[in-house]
């Protein structure tokens, strides 16, 4: 097969097993139904056929062997006009997505303003001591548009470009992820879900306080540091004190979300039910994001290993099952089909992954082997590219 190919639309009708997707497909929800880079079958395009998708496009390989046809031969059979469908005639890396939908530039462009707002917000605080609650209203209802993809906003945050402005993006993403969460596990009102995104915006607004040269420190923090770092959540509690628009569960949640169920936490090691099911949410998402993004202090690692992670800690009783299992179970499911770069530097897709009983995890590579990671001892996911 060649390694390079153009985009070209096809309606639903003209759909065949056997072609491969050209872009990521969402659910009118937001939920990703198919990935770029999906081979399609009967019942993918029964999938597409249910939720009235017009056409999606479609990488169409040179050589029109393997998935694929070349445009010629789709005319020769009556199925797509290539002169009216092809979108796109630009080559791409095989191994790579061909494009990025609409859907996905509507996210970037709200993510970057809302970061942009959200330091506009954090930089008055830290200057005058005050907080914009309207300001801050308007970041929490572009959170939840943000985060109205499901799941499937996860794999965004990924591919999203961050600047050097570790916790403006950190606040902005823990505050996504949290309502993701929430909404998962069934276990909170609307207006307790908003509560949920308010309280992962300004988890770590007590930061604020710490010195830069502390905060963000190359290297291990000596245990002066550690101490100070670790009293950001009750310095963010004292703040709210001033501002009576904050509801008690957000000033609860931003105070305990370093918690655990089973009292390891900081800054007073409460444990299980004293500690407020939205500080439990927040923890799991702020693990989540700190581990998958980069940053001055640390390494960044794969989603795979941020849940690995979260699932251990679920099963030593540091998190709630209720909170973590559903998230976990999911962001498996939405992996599926996304591009990721292993430890010896291939790229492939990851086409299986089945975590229950014997962990199976299948990556196809642009040669078309397929390969169970778990089987190799040496191989392991780095990094999501797409």
């Amino acid at each position: 097969m060649s390694d390079n190919y153009s985009i070209v639309r096809y309606l639903i009708y003209q759909l065949r097993p056997g072609l491969q997707l050209g872009e990521t497909v969402l659910a009118p929800d937001g939920k990703v139904l198919l990935y770029a880079g999906t081979i399609l079958t009967e019942k993918h395009i029964e999938r597409l056929s249910y939720y009235n998708c017009d056409g999606v496009r479609v990488r169409e390989f040179q050589s029109g062997v393997g998935t694929g046809f070349d445009a010629k031969q789709q005319q020769k059979k009556g199925n797509a006009e290539p002169e009216e469908l092809v979108v796109s005639h630009e080559y791409y890396e095989a191994d790579m997505a061909a494009t990025v939908s609409e859907q996905e530039t509507e996210f970037v462009s709200i993510y970057g303003n809302v970061v942009k707002a959200l330091k506009r917000c954090f930089t008055i605080v830290r200057l005058e001591k005050h907080l914009d609650c309207e300001l801050l209203h308007s970041i929490v209802d572009a959170v939840l548009t943000l985060s109205e993809r499901g799941i499937g906003a996860t794999a965004l945050l990924h591919t999203a470009t961050r600047s050097e402005d570790y916790l403006f993006h950190h606040s902005i993403n823990v505050g996504i992820l949290a309502n993701i969460i929430g909404n998962l596990s069934g276990a909170f009102k609307p207006s307790q879900q908003r509560n949920l995104v308010l309280a992962g915006i300004l988890h770590d607004i007590g930061k604020l306080e710490i010195p830069v040269h502390v905060l963000y420190k190359k290297g291990s923090l000596d245990e002066d540091e550690l101490h100070m770092v670790r009293q950001h959540p009750a310095i963010a509690f004292k703040f709210f004190r001033h501002f009576k628009e904050i509801p008690e569960s957000v000033r609860l949640g931003v105070l305990q979300h370093h918690e655990r169920d089973d009292g390891s936490g900081y800054p007073l090691r409460t444990a299980g039910t004293k500690n407020h099911p939205i500080a439990k949410v927040l923890g799991i998402a702020d693990v989540y994001d700190a581990m998958t993004s980069k940053k001055v202090y640390g390494e960044e690692v794969s989603p795979f290993a941020a849940l690995d992670t979260i699932q251990a800690d679920s099963f030593s009783g540091k998190f709630s099952p209720k909170y973590s299992t559903p998230f976990l179970h999911e962001l498996c499911q939405t992996l599926i089909g996304r591009y990721v770069t292993l430890n010896d530097g291939s790229t492939g897709q990851l086409v299986f992954w089945n975590r229950n009983g014997k962990e199976t995890c299948l990556i196809r590579f642009s040669d078309g082997q397929v390969i169970d990671i778990m089987n190799q001892n040496k191989l392991k996911v780095i990094k999501l590219v797409c």
